[in-house]
């Protein structure tokens, strides 16, 4: 095969050639076309020693555009940064798998050149012998490039295949040709070099700029370690930085990525060297974009993971309420729920509070079987109004004296478990004031004692109404309702979750007649209706008392609004309804059933189309 010999470095050594950088900053600014005019306000860059430097080695317009608008001062289009982008890695772009130089002319014209203010160097490969490098560079300063750099590079190919093409004049002197000529179009130069040979050479032949480079980053977390370290690479290019000042002191020494991958690791670098600038390839973008996407995507992936776990404990918090007693489908109830499971994990007290009826003690019971002392079973203590004594010595115990035992109090007993006090309101203020301290500080004193007993019982209340008002009542002491305050479950009455009467009733059944119990009685339309207009002051004790009733009736039996009323010897048609003109009559409906068509055609006793036809005519929804 043919030598090519590297005639531009000889003109450069007679005087007949240029020198890099230099020769465009010493022009007139005005005379230069514009990507000229982007390579002299470089070059001036270049020259101020009190400068820092940054160049960004990119593959794609969005990364330019990033660059740029962080404070890149140039870019660097080259192979590498393509392959990085299509998910390859850098030692990609000195394979013989594209033509280089027509791979990055496509990506940098269509997506760098127009997307950045910046200067762009074109990353040239020389490796191919058919390149006519003058004709390449009027190319380059047509399309718009600022500046050119030598990459891929020999110093990227092990011995062998350097040799190889150094002995058919294709290697480090032919890419020294390509840099000093450069400055012929009025383009920037840019320098790879890995040793102190090739950064002198460089320096000899009057190129003004170079780019300390050791090796090509894998892009692989399973990949072998890099080469070379900081350590090392602090070393090494300190020893070069001077081989080459020792030529030239204007000579720009920049970094070129290697191991540094974070801003600590260049300055310390930096330090060390004295170093006048940094180009980052994978640091600038495959670093963070893989650690961000990273970060995103396993974000989102978590967001459906924790998904998936709240909901299957939903799941388990229904069942366990389910075996208990507790029916949840409304909203109202299912936020109940959802305090409930919160306030179980820890140590916490808990203060469960609703009207008569609606299920206090049960979701006491709830909150013990759902929380991690679970395996031990829960003490109940009910309070009754006027028995401040007996209360104080049940709670707190009784210190022995005259040769009587100590009596062991069930805060002492129930130390590993649960105490579910009943009727909070009704316990003696002298005792909640205790009480009060205990939740403090987790001791008490025992009733004609002075000695500390420790323990661990979880306080679970119950009260037939806020804090505020038993406060205000005086039925609880303030020192207790501070103490209790922030962990209240609100049970809502029956009236305000008619949406789980069926659920309810069902529950109920089953509970009376067996697992088959829920078939045992069919209630129509007319019986809904008729059990949803009552007032429920009772709440859901009241609901499961006629229920009781209900499962009295022979298998089967099927049971109207009017059966109802006979069972429960009452009059179960109301005035509400009565009174309720028919538009009025379905909005009522729609709100018992939040608006769910399907349910409140059941409710109302007609049909789906039916209710969509009367929402229509009526305008109930317009």
């Amino acid at each position: 095969m043919k030598e090519f010999r590297n005639d531009g470095i000889d003109r450069a050594r007679s005087g007949r050639g240029g020198t890099g950088l230099s020769t465009a900053a010493d022009s007139d600014a005005g005379a230069l076309t514009p990507a000229s005019r982007k390579s002299f306000w470089l070059q001036k860059d270049l020259r101020d020693p009190r400068a820092f430097i940054l160049g960004a080695a990119i593959g794609s317009g969005m990364t330019a555009q990033a660059a740029e608008r962080a404070g890149a001062d140039f870019l660097l289009a080259l192979s590498a940064g393509r392959f990085r982008t299509m998910g390859g890695s850098s030692p990609a772009s000195v394979l013989p798998i594209r033509d280089n130089n027509t791979f990055v002319a496509g990506f940098a014209r269509t997506e760098i050149l127009p997307n950045t203010k910046l200067p762009v160097f074109f990353g040239a490969c020389t490796f191919d012998p058919r390149l006519e490098i003058n004709a390449f560079l009027d190319k380059l300063a047509r399309w718009g490039f600022s500046g050119v750099t030598n990459f891929p590079s020999v110093i990227h190919l092990d011995e062998g295949r350097r040799a190889a093409l150094e002995g058919l004049g294709l290697g480090y002197d032919r890419e020294v040709s390509l840099l000093l000529g450069a400055q012929r179009v009025g383009l920037a130069a840019l320098g790879y070099t890995r040793t102190q040979s090739d950064a002198r050479r460089m320096a000899e032949a009057g190129v003004r700029a170079i780019c300390i480079n050791f090796n090509l980053n894998s892009g692989r977390p399973d990949a072998a370690s890099p080469a070379i370290g900081l350590t090392e690479m602090a070393a090494r290019t300190r020893d070069m930085a001077r081989c080459v000042h020792a030529i030239d002191r204007k000579v720009v020494c920049l970094l070129g990525g290697g191991p540094i991958t974070k801003p600590d690791e260049l300055l310390d670098v930096c330090r060390e060297t004295g170093a006048q600038g940094f180009i980052g390839g994978s640091s600038l973008d495959r670093v963070p974009l893989q650690t961000s996407v990273l970060e995103i995507t396993a974000g989102f992936k978590t967001i459906n993971v924790l998904r998936n776990k709240v909901d299957a404990l939903e799941r388990q918090l229904r069942l366990s309420g389910y075996q208990h007693g507790v029916v949840a489908q409304s909203a109202a109830m299912n936020q109940a729920l959802e305090t409930a499971k919160r306030l179980a994990s820890g140590s916490n007290p808990a203060l469960i509070v609703g009207e008569p009826g609606t299920g206090k003690r049960t979701m006491g019971e709830l909150i013990h079987a759902v929380s991690p002392r679970k395996g031990r079973q829960s003490t109940v203590f009910t309070c009754h109004a006027g028995a401040a004594t007996e209360q104080a010595e049940a709670l707190f115990g009784v210190e022995g004296h005259g040769g009587t035992k100590r009596r062991i109090s069930i805060l002492e007993s129930a130390s590993d478990s649960s105490v579910l006090i009943v009727h909070l309101d009704h316990l003696a203020l002298g005792c909640q004031e205790r009480l009060a301290d205990y939740l403090e500080r987790g001791s008490f004193t025992p009733v004609g004692g002075s000695a500390l007993v420790w323990s661990e019982a979880k306080i679970i209340a119950t009260a037939s109404a806020d804090l505020g008002r038993l406060v205000a009542a005086g039925a609880v002491a303030p020192s207790l309702a501070e103490a209790l305050s922030g962990f209240e479950v609100v049970l809502p009455p029956l009236r305000d979750r008619l949406e789980d009467l069926p659920l309810l009733i069902q529950h109920f059944l089953v509970e009376f007649k067996g697992e088959g119990g829920s078939r045992s009685v069919i209630l129509e339309n007319s019986a809904f209706r008729a059990l949803a207009d009552l007032d429920w002051l009772g709440n859901v004790r009241q609901l499961r008392h006629v229920v009781e009733r209900l499962s009295t009736l022979a298998p089967g039996s099927r049971v109207t609004a009017e059966r109802l009323a006979s069972l429960l010897d009452t009059r179960i048609s109301s005035n509400k309804t009565k009174d309720l003109s028919e538009r009025d009559w379905i909005i009522d409906g729609l709100r018992r059933n939040k608006l769910s068509r399907s349910r409140t055609a059941r409710f109302l006793g007609i049909s789906r189309k039916t209710l969509y036809n009367k929402i229509k005519a009526l305008k109930i929804l317009d």
